[in-house]
């Protein structure tokens, strides 16, 4: 890429990391492949922030360079700094992780009596995310919330979504006495000294749209149809439990320091930020206190992406490593936190493959797949039910997805389960820039009803 050129990477840290120059090699090439203006990666080990480096351009107009103070947007990643707020408020007996609703709003639904701190921050809570029309800002939300059938039982599944934060931010802001914004800086920031992180309040009326300044801001860039777009989101501020947040990886780098420290929280708040709560079913949440939770090659990690890959946080803590990866690409997959995690994490075994007995499966899956990587998805070869995740999932990101991977090397099938209306397969694919585990499935009539990669790997 033409704006790459002559834009090094700058480490700021004397401290060098294992196989720097190959991690450098390995953020250029995702930064070539998926036309990435600019990267801010940060590697914490044990406690000590190991290495901050910066790479491209925060911003094309103004060919401006980023650095270890660049503020990028975080998008949902926000939710770790919610995270870590609550349980500094649970900490400090404000409130209590199995507090129910009606203790915050007496007004509320005899429904929300069943409805816990935990399960608003676990998204397990039940709240519907289709509301009756309401004015945009926190406390008609939370009327709105109120009027909403619940789409489950609380506690008896986990499901992403918005409305939980909205309701967490209300509970949050009641019990300490102030703002989403000034619990971040009062709990987090100032002791912590984090002088890049906080919000914009972007504000949009009518064709007009305004925010506070930051200095060191990146543009967000997305790159579409063969030429690189400014693209601007409106993180409104009804959401900022749930997204919106700025800031850098030197910050996020001193924040999680702080952290394998013990510095901000005790070890049993660590522990439950981490740890999904069981729900009625005996099955674990999808989510921690606000964090994601999955695997990685055998390994837990925690963490949160956002944007979906404006941020991509991933935090081994049995291996005490932290790898932050902040970009300006706004059409980009969340791969590079755990393509850098690799120059640091045990090397996995060899998948093992079971038989194939359906070769012509693969060779479906393939061809989808090699479909999606030249953006000419065939909606025709998938069932209704896909229409509304893997179709729009692969129209949106298979192609930067499957082209920052490069071509496929190797397809090894190591899951196969066939059923009486479905067919689920696992495949470990090694691509030329990094190997990735996808899931496939076909109903009955050999429509493609899944292709895309589980966040467990």
């Amino acid at each position: 890429m033409r704006y790459l050129a002559g834009v090094a990477a700058m480490a700021l840290f004397a401290a060098s990391p294992a196989g720097a120059d190959a991690v450098d090699d390995y953020v250029r090439t995702q930064m070539e492949a998926g036309h990435i203006p600019g990267i801010a990666v940060a590697v914490v080990r044990k406690g000590k922030v190991e290495t901050v480096r910066s790479y491209g351009l925060a911003n094309l107009e103004w060919n401006a360079p980023v650095g270890p103070d660049t503020r990028f947007q975080t998008a949902s990643a926000t939710k770790i700094f919610t995270g870590i707020a609550l349980m500094r408020l649970v900490e400090a007996g404000k409130l209590r992780l199995d507090d129910t609703l009606d203790r915050f709003f007496p007004d509320a639904p005899a429904s929300w009596r069943e409805i816990t701190i935990l399960n608003l921050a676990s998204h397990s809570s039940g709240l519907s995310e289709k509301l009756p029309e309401h004015k945009d800002n926190v406390a008609d939300t939370l009327a709105a919330a109120m009027q909403a059938p619940l789409a489950y039982a609380p506690g008896t599944e986990s499901r992403y979504g918005f409305t939980d934060f909205v309701v967490l931010r209300a509970v949050m802001e009641k019990v300490a006495g102030k703002d989403i914004a000034a619990i971040f800086r009062d709990e987090i920031c100032t002791p912590l000294g984090l002088k890049d992180t906080g919000f914009n309040f972007e504000r949009q009326g009518g064709p007009f749209r305004s925010s506070l300044p930051l200095p060191h801001r990146a543009a967000i860039h997305a790159w579409r149809d063969g030429e690189q777009r400014m693209s601007s989101f409106v993180y409104g501020e009804t959401g900022y439990a749930a997204g919106g947040l700025h800031s850098s990886a030197r910050d996020f780098a001193a924040l999680f320091a702080a952290l394998d420290r013990g510095e901000l929280l005790r070890p049993e708040s660590q522990k439950l930020l981490e740890t999904p709560p069981l729900l009625k079913t005996g099955k674990p949440a999808g989510f921690g206190v606000g964090w994601t939770v999955g695997t990685y090659h055998g390994v837990k990690v925690v963490g949160h992406s956002g944007g979906p890959a404006l941020a991509d946080i991933l935090h081994a803590d049995a291996e005490g490593l932290t790898v932050i990866v902040l970009t300006n690409q706004q059409r980009y997959y969340p791969l590079l936190a755990r393509g850098i995690a690799d120059f640091y994490l045990p090397r996995p075994a060899a998948p093992k493959a079971v038989p194939d007995t359906k070769p012509e499966l693969t060779a479906l899956m393939r061809e989808a797949m090699a479909e999606a990587a030249a953006g000419k998805l065939d909606r025709k070869r998938y069932a209704e039910s896909a229409l509304t995740g893997p179709v729009p999932f692969l129209e949106d990101y298979g192609q930067p997805l499957l082209a920052a991977l490069g071509p496929v090397r190797r397809v090894t099938l190591v899951a196969d389960t066939p059923g009486k209306d479905d067919h689920v397969r696992l495949y470990a694919i090694a691509f030329q820039n990094q190997s990735m585990t996808w899931r496939f499935g076909v109903d009955a009539a050999g429509r493609i009803t899944d292709l895309h990669p589980p966040s467990d790997d």
